[in-house]
């Protein structure tokens, strides 16, 4: 093959009694093997019911009909199928807050849950990628997936979705064409999909959509909010100018929302004076716009208007935030954005909400984020707009501001995260004053997995702008992210441009770290041979440089890789050379009394004789492997790396097993599963009960070890279909 680089949480368990030793946490219910009993009361985890649809406006009117056909679309008979519902209609015309308020009044028949995406069809960055979505969208129901292609990923979206107690609805908002949707049709019977969209979706015809065109209010409605909004009183002291404002708002929701809340802010002005400031508003929009449609101009009169009237703050927040290529705004970007702090920031922010120029993103506040706040395609246009016409020569560096906001908020989070990670140059040209600070590694996680479509968006924009520091620096600082949710699709396009731009800016450290962590996503993702190759490129490119480090990693990354391959004796070399070089560096920084260093060395010397220990196993040495993880379990256990010290207690316990010692197999089998548990890695909760199944079934606890198959098989199935796979044959052959 063509090298892809050019050649330039804890769950409540129970107390159970192993032999003289009690431990805690969910474990087998198994009879004795010798000496040892075993039980366990497996606790079944539940993630919660997503409920991701948008808020509804405050203020609501008429819709009657729409709603009643659209309830008939969903009554229809045939539930053999998903059931699509495609509303079109223009922009502003109120689609969205139509098909959330319809939702919301559905949640008992879907109780399965529901599901919001934005298909940013019409955004400027362009539409979001289907995987892209298709990750959003699995993570609402099964936390932990990992998936390697967008085939897979949608095999994957399909058959979790079929698998489902209970349906769900989901809203897929701002399609652009049929194909965006067909990609991201849940699987099984009973399900409910409404897209909405500008234009008509033919190619959803086919597939049984239901299509609903969504119209301007009529004008009995559209007085109706003017009086629910600004009184009875005040419009009948001017009917005459109330309908003026009828008309010019052309029946669009949105038109109408902005510019009542320009009357309610001025409640002793006169209608009419607003009236006949607001007509000659429209003439202007009309000249200077004359391809606009009549819904265009009503909704550009009402963000103009409105806009004039904004204190200086929030108009700067307002401009600048809907110009750059973040998704949605906080407080913390904002202010970096305006040079304000994040409290004077959260009240422009609120401001603009209550003039109904932008809209909250989710109910109630993000844990980490605060209010999150999103435009509207009409009002994030409108924004650019203002922004080009009174900031003509500031995009580049309002540019460089969101960038830099996302790579400090970033590098502050991975540092914290992974605080072993390669350390490398980060470079701002406007660091923000008012920076994202995290308190605990929850919510330094918590965060990056908020801001990921932002961060995405980060790393594209930069590379289509040039700014090559920036795409690598922002990838660099994804790592703990990466690591966390292996997002492969994440992980493939952020590092596809980041070792480019790395190259580019001629930083050959930046180039090595890059193609390293792109090589270990091959390797998650199944793609060995691509990733030993990609392994192999960063080691010799790190001899040339004469990077001790570099090379060191990429000995262990290649033995880590041939292992993964099944490809034990290819993989004991490189190991060996690692581990040699790593217990160097370890002796060297203690000389040094580096202790920091000495730290990093000595753990990463113990993470390779894991891998090590596996491999004498694999070439069935099984007293050698004792050795080697009964070493690096003491040294990981003594530095409080508590899920790597629970792996290398796994293989110990397995080694004991394959040397003879059924019983000490057993025993510390349990323990790691315990410990796993505690730790709360899915991947090693179901890896580490797979490890013990294998050691009761070589004892003859046939029915022990099928429970424990069953069980990893379970845990598998949500984040890996690969590992799911392999335990199902093992289940297979113990039947057989």
């Amino acid at each position: 093959m063509s090298s892809p680089f050019p050649a330039d949480g804890h769950r409540p368990g129970t107390s159970n009694k192993m032999a003289d030793s009690t431990v805690n946490g969910p474990v087998l219910q198994a009879r004795t093997i010798g000496d040892v009993q075993i039980t366990v009361q497996e606790a079944v985890f539940t993630p919660p019911t997503p409920r991701q649809l948008l808020p509804v406006p405050a203020v609501w009117t008429d819709r009657t009909s729409d709603m009643v056909q659209l309830a008939m679309a969903v009554d229809r008979p045939s539930v053999d199928s998903v059931r699509v519902i495609a509303l079109h209609g223009p922009s502003g015309i109120g689609k969205t807050a139509l098909a959330n308020r319809f939702l919301h009044g559905l949640h008992h028949r879907f109780s399965g849950g529901q599901l919001y995406a934005d298909l940013r069809g019409y955004a400027p960055g362009g539409p979001a990628s289907t995987a892209e979505v298709l990750a959003r969208l699995l993570r609402s129901v099964r936390p932990g997936g990992r998936a390697a292609s967008v085939d897979e990923l949608g095999a994957w979206w399909r058959t979790a979705t079929a698998d489902l107690a209970r349906p769900v609805c989901v809203l897929l908002d701002n399609a652009v064409d049929a194909e965006q949707v067909l990609a991201l049709l849940p699987g099984g019977p009973g399900h409910l999909v409404v897209t909405t969209s500008r234009a008509v979706l033919g190619g959803l015809a086919s597939y049984g959509a239901r299509f609903h065109e969504v119209k301007p209010l009529d004008v009995e409605a559209t007085q109706e909010y003017l009086v629910r909004c600004l009184g009875q009183d005040r419009i009948a002291a001017d009917r005459r100018a109330a309908t003026r404002i009828v008309r010019l708002s052309a029946g669009l929701p949105m038109a109408l929302a902005v510019m009542v809340s320009t009357l309610a802010s001025r409640p002793d002005q006169r209608l009419a004076t607003a009236t006949s400031a607001l007509v000659h508003a429209c003439a202007s929009v009309r000249l200077s716009h004359p391809v606009f449609t009549r819904q265009e101009v009503a909704v550009t009169t009402a963000l103009n208007d409105r806009y004039q009237q904004l204190p200086p703050a929030a108009a700067t927040v307002y401009r600048r935030s809907g110009s750059v290529f973040a998704l949605d705004v906080d407080p913390a970007l904002a202010a970096a954005l305006s040079g304000l702090s994040q409290p004077a920031a959260q009240d422009a922010l609120e401001v603009l909400h209550s003039a109904g120029m932008i809209e909250a993103a989710q109910a109630g506040e993000d844990p980490v984020r605060g209010a999150v706040y999103r435009y509207h395609d009409s009002a994030r246009e409108h924004a650019a707009e203002r922004f080009a016409q009174e900031e003509p020569d500031g995009g580049h560096e309002v540019l460089r501001m969101a960038l830099d906001f996302f790579l400090d908020a970033a590098s502050r989070a991975e540092r914290r995260l992974t605080p072993t990670h390669r350390p490398l140059a980060r470079e701002y040209q406007f660091e923000p004053a008012d920076p994202v600070s995290f308190d605990t590694d929850a919510e330094a996680l918590a965060w990056l997995e908020a801001q990921q479509d932002n961060l995405r968006a980060a790393v594209l924009t930069a590379s289509a702008a040039g700014l090559d520091s920036s795409v690598w620096q922002i990838t660099h600082a994804l790592w703990p992210l990466l690591r966390a949710h292996h997002d492969y699709d994440l992980w493939t396009v952020t590092h596809s441009h980041a070792a480019r731009a790395a190259r580019t800016c001629g930083d050959p450290a930046a180039e090595l770290e890059i193609l390293g962590t792109w090589a270990v996503g091959m390797r998650g993702a199944g793609q060995h041979d691509d990733a030993i190759e990609a392994f192999d490129q960063v080691l010799h490119m790190a001899r040339s440089a004469n990077d001790g480090r570099g090379e060191i990693q990429a000995l262990h990354e290649l033995g880590a890789t041939h292992l993964a391959a099944n490809r034990p004796e290819d993989a004991e070399p490189f190991l060996l050379q690692a581990l040699n070089r790593r217990s160097e560096f370890a002796r060297r920084a203690e000389a040094d009394e580096n202790t920091r260093e000495e730290i990093t060395f000595r753990r990463a010397a113990a993470i390779t004789k894991v891998c090590l220990g596996q491999v004498q196993l694999r070439l069935e040495r099984p007293s050698e492997a004792i050795d080697t993880l009964s070493s690096a379990r003491a040294t990981l256990a003594s530095l409080q790396d508590s899920i790597d010290a629970a792996r290398a207690l796994a293989w110990l316990g397995r080694a004991h097993a394959l040397d003879g010692d059924l019983g000490k197999g057993a025993v510390l089998g349990q323990q790691a599963v315990d410990e796993c548990d505690r730790a709360g890695s899915p991947r090693w909760r179901a890896h580490s009960r797979e490890l013990l199944a294998q050691t009761l079934q070589a004892a003859g606890r046939r029915d022990d070890a099928e429970a424990l198959y069953q069980r990893a098989v379970g845990i598998y199935t949500p984040i890996s279909p690969r590992d799911a796979a392999r335990v199902r044959q093992r289940l297979r052959a113990l039947s057989s």
